[in-house]
C-alpha cells in the first residue's frame, strides 16, 4: 500500500496525496485546516487600473511601440492583427449563457469579452477614441441583455461552473481598464458592476464552498482557479473586501485543488540540471492531460499578478512554489512530440484512480501566460527560469491563445504588456 508522502518545501510541509482509495475513504488529511502560514498576507491596496494590467504597463509598452523597438512593437502588431481587436468585431450578447456536458453558446461570451479585452489594450495604448467606444459598446451590451449563466437551461449542469469561471475574469479585465474612461457614463458602468457580480459571482461562490455538493478531492485545479480568478477580479472590480480576501483564502486554505498546498503532487530534481537551486513540482493535472494542465499556467499567472498588483506576493509564497509548477509544465511540453525524461510521483484519484506517469495527451500545448511568468521571475526578481524562458521565447510574440476551444479563457499578449527592458 502506498502512503502518504510529506514534502517540505521552504518552510511548509507539503501533502502530496499517493495513498490508495482506502485512505480516501478513510479520510484524508486536509491541508486547509493547518495552521496559518505566517507568510500569508491578505494586506493590500487598490490602485486601478489593479487587475493584470497597471498603467505603468501601459506606459512602457506606448513608450516602446513609439519607438519602434522589439519584441514590443512585435507583440503589438500581433494584437493589431487580431480579428477580435478591429472596430468592425460585431459582438452578440445573449440573454444567457448556457454550458453544459454537451456544449452550449458559452463561446459567444468568451468572444466578445475578449474582443472587449483587446480594443481596450488598442485604446490605452494608441490613444484612439473609436476603440473605447467599441469596447464599452461590448460590455453595455452584455450587461444590459445577459440576464445569467445557465438560470433556464442546464441549470443544474456542473459545468456552468466553467462558463461562469472563465467568462467572469475575461468580462472584469476589460471594464477595469475602461473604468476611467470619460465616455463609459458612470450610470452604465454602475449596471455593469452590478451585473457582472449577480451574473458570475454566485455560481463560483458556491462551486468553491461544496463543489456542488460533490467531493473537493475529486476535482481538477482547472476548475477551482478560474472561480478563484473571477472572484478576485470581481473584488477588485467593485472594490469589495469580501471577495478579494475570499479569494486568497482560497489559495491559502482552500478545499479544494486551487488550494496552492493541493496544487502540487511531488517535487522533484531536474534530470537535465538546469533548474538549479530549486525543484520542479509536478502539478496536479500533469498525470490526466497537458490541455489542463498549461490552462494552470495561465490561471496561475493572472491569479499572482492581480494580487501582486495590489501589494500581494504570491508568486514569491512558499519559496516561489509557482515558478516551480510552471518549470515542470514548461519543461514537458516544449516540444509536441520528442521524448522528455520527467520525474513523476503517481498519485491517486478517487474518480479516475491511479496516475503513474505524466500524460502525453494534448503534450506540446501553447497558451498565453509564460511572457508574463518569464520576466516577472528572470528579469524583476533574477532567478533562473530556464524551461519558461525557453517556452516564451519559442512562443513570442505572445498572442491570445486558441479561442474557440473549450476554454477560450486566455488574456494572451504578454509579449506587448510583460517584456520588462
Amino acid at each position: 500500500m502506498k502512503n502518504l508522502i510529506y514534502t517540505f518545501v521552504g518552510s511548509m510541509a507539503l501533502v502530496l496525496l499517493t495513498g490508495c482509495s482506502a485512505e480516501f475513504e478513510n479520510g484524508t488529511p486536509e491541508p486547509w485546516q493547518r495552521e496559518i502560514n505566517p507568510n500569508e498576507n491578505y494586506e493590500y491596496t487598490i490602485k486601478h487600473p489593479c487587475l493584470v494590467n497597471t498603467e505603468a504597463d501601459f506606459e512602457r509598452a506606448r513608450r516602446k511601440v513609439n519607438e519602434g523597438a522589439e519584441p514590443w512593437i512585435s507583440g503589438w502588431q500581433k494584437l493589431c492583427d487580431s480579428r477580435f481587436a478591429q472596430l468592425n468585431y460585431n459582438s452578440n450578447p445573449q440573454e444567457e449563457i448556457v454550458r453544459h456536458s454537451k456544449g452550449g453558446n458559452f463561446n459567444t461570451a468568451a468572444f466578445d469579452a475578449g474582443a472587449a479585452y483587446q480594443l481596450a489594450l488598442r485604446w490605452k495604448i494608441s490613444g484612439d477614441e473609436d476603440y473605447a467606444k467599441a469596447a464599452i459598446k461590448i460590455l453595455n451590451g452584455w450587461a444590459k441583455t445577459c440576464k445569467g449563466v445557465n438560470y433556464k437551461t442546464w441549470p443544474d449542469d456542473s459545468h456552468r461552473l466553467l462558463a461562469a469561471g472563465f467568462i467572469g475574469y475575461q468580462f472584469a479585465a476589460p471594464a477595469e481598464l475602461m473604468r476611467d474612461y470619460e465616455g463609459w457614463k458612470t450610470e452604465d458602468f454602475e449596471i455593469f458592476k452590478k451585473w457582472i457580480d449577480k451574473t458570475f459571482y454566485p455560481i463560483c461562490d458556491d462551486f468553491l464552498d461544496n463543489h456542488f455538493n460533490s467531493s473537493a478531492i475529486a476535482g481538477w485545479m482547472s476548475w477551482d482557479l478560474p472561480a478563484m480568478l473571477t472572484i478576485l477580479s470581481i473584488g477588485v472590480l467593485n472594490d469589495d473586501d469580501a471577495k478579494i480576501k475570499q479569494a486568497l483564502e482560497f489559495f491559502y486554505h482552500g478545499k479544494g485543488m486551487g488550494c496552492i498546498e493541493w496544487s502540487v503532487r511531488g517535487m522533484h530534481e531536474d534530470p537535465e540540471g538546469k533548474v538549479k537551486g530549486r525543484h520542479l513540482a509536478q502539478s496536479q493535472e500533469m498525470g490526466r492531460d497537458q490541455g489542463h494542465a498549461t490552462l494552470n499556467v495561465g490561471l496561475h499567472a493572472y491569479f499572482c499578478r492581480t494580487a501582486y498588483n495590489m501589494g500581494i506576493d504570491l508568486f514569491a509564497y512558499n519559496d516561489n512554489i509557482i515558478l516551480d509548477l510552471c518549470e515542470y509544465t514548461a519543461k514537458y511540453n516544449l516540444t509536441s512530440t520528442e521524448d522528455v525524461e520527467m520525474p513523476f510521483e503517481p498519485y491517486y484519484h478517487p474518480k479516475y484512480g491511479w496516475h503513474e506517469k505524466v500524460s502525453a495527451d494534448g503534450k506540446g500545448r501553447a497558451r498565453p501566460g509564460w511572457e508574463l511568468l518569464y520576466n516577472h521571475y528572470a528579469k524583476v526578481k533574477g532567478m533562473n527560469a530556464p524551461y519558461s524562458q525557453a517556452f516564451a521565447e519559442k512562443e513570442r510574440p505572445e498572442g491570445y491563445g486558441e479561442r474557440g476551444t473549450a476554454e477560450a479563457g486566455d488574456l494572451g499578449f504578454g509579449t506587448l504588456l510583460y517584456t520588462e527592458e
